[in-house]
This record gives structure tokens, sequence and C-alpha cells, in this order.
């Protein structure tokens, strides 16, 4: 479990951190103080008159000494004022800094906090007067103020973005943001074939014992399947996790990077399993990176017909995207993941503290498909909130170090994201194929000469995906520099150095053809994507020489 103690809610009025407030402390069985409310009940005027009646200096003095009294209570969400934490000495160790303190910055457009303040205004009714919406521009006030605001409100551990989301959902998302791991599943992917439960959190490794049993009552035997790096950093770990539960565990490290998903791969696979007698209740770890995951998961869908699986993310590409949805395959010559079946694991336990021991260039990497689901997330079940792209912006500092809780949320949101698209389109038949853009290039770069990395190659085929938009007329022009920034921000990679010709003898073996055309997911202005078929080779070509620097690019 955490250490947080005090959960502080910051910024600016009309984001609901009353409201939502509440609704964590609800959930957490703590108490909830809101330090406007309890200055008014105090001074027995209200804020607007302590204003105007003491001086702001006055207030503020009193507002500081309430928040410490706060702070120096347990199991407490403190819902600050809007101007309470933009004074430096607020953010000291003795109070906002304070150990077992938790400080959320809650965001909204000012448009959606002017709508809330004179919402709360007419509930409030004309006895009450709010000075920040009165008169001329209050649009304009809340804009100014929320700039002049936000580097202090920035200090916060993580920012979230409230904009069209419910009271209820922020609510919830407070409440876990204070649990290293929760004690239900944070996302179930239901679908035909079978079911996932997914927890992701700081501590989750220490569940594999139970998972291992959920995903087989009658395990005896488990075959952990990993890769060499990621055995002598976490193998040892592991295998006393199990054997201490009681099971006999047997180990296997593949050679790390791409080559390992290969015939030789699998079959190396098979006969290790089958040699050592493996029967259908045993249970298949995958403890890994997306290789790993692919590998394993394909080992366990295919020998004695199919044995339970468990898949332990590694790495931050992993574990948004290839442990979640079931994918699983071997390359060929001819292309990427082109042999393969869908496996539904029965478990996935996603710990950030495993991704730490990354090598940094293959933990950087995995930023390529969180930013892709920003990218098509208002296409996506569930997906009109739309803020997972300003969630990266507000918080890129926090992620780039992998600090939690920043880093678990946006796992847990991507996680939820794919989920809801695999369980409306298990089989890519429709919807599923938004979570290929920037694949139908970057898989082709990555293939051509594996000499970048599969997020790497992403972010390159990502910002060729809006180039080509912008060509045929899917988006503006914002929206491709608003990519570029990200792919930057996050140290990815703008271009490649790769042959045309090779590239094109990848796309001609896409897995994602259908009845010879190639399908192509093109972004949209606003945010979002679509499906499109009528993608002419020609500006494909030019755009690739846009992003690659191979002089024998043509």
């Amino acid at each position: 479990m955490s250490n947080t103690q005090r959960l502080v809610l910051v910024g600016l009025s009309g984001v609901g951190k009353s409201t939502t407030g509440r609704i964590a402390a609800e959930r957490l069985g703590w108490n909830l103080i809101d330090t406007d409310a309890d200055l008014e009940r105090e001074a027995g005027m209200t804020v607007p008159e302590m204003f105007r009646n003491l001086g702001e200096p006055a207030f503020r003095q009193m507002e500081r000494a309430l928040l410490a009294r706060s702070l120096d209570r347990d199991d407490v969400v403190i819902a600050c004022g809007g101007g309470a934490v933009v004074d430096p000495s607020a953010w000291t160790p003795e109070l906002l800094g304070r150990p077992g303190t938790l400080v959320v910055a809650l965001d909204a457009d000012p448009a959606t906090s002017l709508a809330r303040l004179r919402r709360q205004q007419l509930e409030e009714g004309a006895a009450v007067v709010r000075p920040l919406i009165q008169g001329d521009d209050p649009l304009g006030r809340l804009t100014s103020m929320k700039q002049d605001r936000l580097a202090a409100y920035r200090r916060a551990a993580i920012t979230l973005m409230v904009d069209g989301a419910s009271p209820e959902e922020i609510g919830r998302e407070l409440a876990r943001l204070t649990q290293s791991v929760s004690v239900e599943p944070d996302v179930i992917l239901r679908t035909p074939t079978g079911e996932s439960h997914i927890t992701v959190g700081s501590g989750a490794v220490d569940l594999l014992p139970d998972a291992v049993r959920q995903a087989s009552r009658k395990a005896r035997r488990v075959w952990v399947i990993t890769d060499a790096n990621v055995a002598i950093a976490h193998g040892d770990a592991v295998m006393r996790l199990l054997a201490d539960a009681g099971f006999d565990a047997r180990i296997h490290a593949v050679p790390a990077g791409e080559g390992s998903k290969s015939i030789a791969g699998i079959t190396a696979l098979w006969d290790w399993m089958l040699s050592g007698g493996a029967e259908r209740s045993d249970v298949v770890v995958a403890l890994g990176g997306g290789v790993v995951g692919d590998l394993a998961g394909f080992a366990a869908a295919t020998v004695l017909r199919g044995v339970g699986l468990v898949q332990v993310p590694t790495s931050l590409l992993a574990t948004v995207d290839s442990s979640v949805g079931g994918k699983t395959g071997i390359n060929h010559p001819a292309g990427k993941n082109l042999i393969g079946a869908f496996n539904q694991p029965q478990v996935v336990l996603i710990d950030p503290n495993l991704m730490r021991s990354a090598p940094p260039r293959e933990l950087g990497s995995g930023w390529a498909e969180v930013i892709k689901h920003g990218v098509i997330q208002r296409s996506t079940p569930g997906g009109e909130r739309g803020d997972l792209s300003r969630f990266l912006d507000a918080n890129s500092p926090a992620l780039l170090r992998y600090d939690d809780p920043a880093l678990s949320y946006v796992i847990r949101r991507n996680v939820a994201l794919k989920a809801a698209v695999v369980e409306a389109d298990e089989r890519e038949a429709g919807i599923r194929a938004y979570l290929n853009f920037g694949h139908t290039l970057g898989h082709a770069i990555e293939a051509a000469d594996y000499a970048l990395l599969h997020g790497e190659a992403i972010a390159v085929g990502m910002r060729a995906a809006m180039r080509i938009g912008q060509r045929i007329g899917t988006c503006d022009g914002e929206t491709v520099e608003a990519l570029d920034r990200q792919v930057t921000r996050f140290g990815l990679p703008l271009t490649a150095r790769t042959q045309w010709s090779a590239v094109l003898a990848k796309l001609g073996s896409d897995k994602k053809k259908d009845a010879g055309t190639q399908k192509w997911v093109m972004p949209l202005t606003g945010g979002g994507v679509e499906l499109r078929t009528d993608v002419p080779l020609d500006i494909v070509q030019s755009v690739f020489n846009e992003v690659n620097i191979t002089p024998d690019s043509a």
C-alpha cells in the first residue's frame, strides 16, 4: 500500500476540488477539509467579504494557518482555495512538502471553470456574490489568473484534466492515486475468447503467486520465459517468489531483441517445455518486454493446444501495448508478427518498479504508444474526454523521471483505453485497427533493417501519418505540429535512416491489408482517427522522404 496519508487538491476556482474531494474522501473513508468553507465558518463571512473587510494579506495568513493545521492530520482530503498555493512558502517541507502528502492539481479549460462557477452562483442565490465571474470578460480574468498561477499548480505531483469527466470519475481517480496496488483489478478485459484481469501499481509483481492460481486452479508447474537482460535484473526475485509459494518454477532466458521472435525461437521454447513434461494445468509467465510477451504468449497458446498465461511486462512499451489485448506471435522474413495467435492472458501484472531497470533507450521508446493513444482517444469507446494528450503535456517532467503516481496513472489510463478497444473488436475487424495509427509505415521502417526499436519506428511512422493526413485533408497543420512537439518532448526520433525500396517491400506484406487494399489510420483535426483506403502511394513515398534521411531513399 501507498504511504499517502493526506491528499491535497489545488487548482483554479471552478475545477471541482470540493466536489471531487468529497467523493474521494468517501471512497477512502477519510475526512474532507474544504479550506474556503472552513474559513467562512470560522470568520462568519464569505471569502469575498473577507477579502473586502480584512484584506488579502490577512486572508492569506488565515488560510496558511488553516492549511498547516489540516496537514497535521492523517487520512484527510484537503480541498484548497484557488490561491492558497501560489506563494512558494506553501511548498516547504513543513507544509505541502511533508512526507505522506500527495498534492494533485485539477486542471480545466477556463471556459469549463466559468460554466461551473456560474452554475454554483445560481444554486447559491443572489445572497452570495462571486466577484470573479462578475462584470465584463470573466472568461478573460479566469484565463489570465490560470496563466499567472500555472507554475505553482504544476508543482503538484500530478495534474489531472477534468474537462469532459464526471465528478464521480475524477473522485474515483483521486482515491486510486493514494494506493500503490488496488485490492481489485484496475481493468477487466472481457472478450469472447477470454478474460484478462489487469492490475497496475508498485508492488503488483508480489501478486504473482495468486495470479498463477487464477490462471490455472490446478497449477503446479510454472514456466517463466524471459530474456537475458531481464533475467539478470528480476529473474532470481521472481523465481524465489514462486518457489516460496510452493510452485515448481522453471526459467528460460532467450536472447534479448527481435531476433528471438522467430521459428527457431518458438521451437526452442516448445522443446524446453515438452521435454520438461509440460501439462495442460501448467502456467506460462511472460516476464519481459514486448518480444518476450509476444513469444511467450504464442508458446502458451500453442503448446499442448494451450496452457495458462500471466503477463508480467518489464518495459513501458509492453505495459501499455503488447501485454494487453491477446496478440501473440513471431516474425517472418516477410514482416513483423505475421505468424501468431490471439491468446488473452488470464492475468496481467504491471509493476512500474520492474521497468525502471530497463536500458534508457528501451524504456523511452514506450512513450510512442502512449502518445499514439492520446491521438486516437476520441475515436475509442468512452474516449470523449480526450485528455491523454493534455495529460502528457502537463505531466511530462514527472513522467520522464518515471515518478509515481503520474507513471502508474498514465499506464492505467492507457491500459483502460486499449482494453475498451479490444473488447469492442478483439479480432481487428473494425476499430481495433485504430491502434495501428503510425504502425503501417512504422512497422515497415522497423522491419526493413531493425535499426530502430519498435517505439522509435512508430514515432517516425506517426509523424509520417500526420503529414499524409495533412496532404489528403484529414487534419490541419497544428495537429501535425502538436504531435511533433510531443515526439520531441519524450525524446523519440524524428527521422529514420532506411531505404524506400526496403520499406515498400514490407508494406507489400502488411498483415493489415484487406482484399489487397492497404488500410491507413489517418488523424483528424481536434483528435481522433479514421480508416482510409484511398491514400496514393506517391504521397506515401513523398512523406516518407520527409521523415527519412537516407540519400538513396527515392
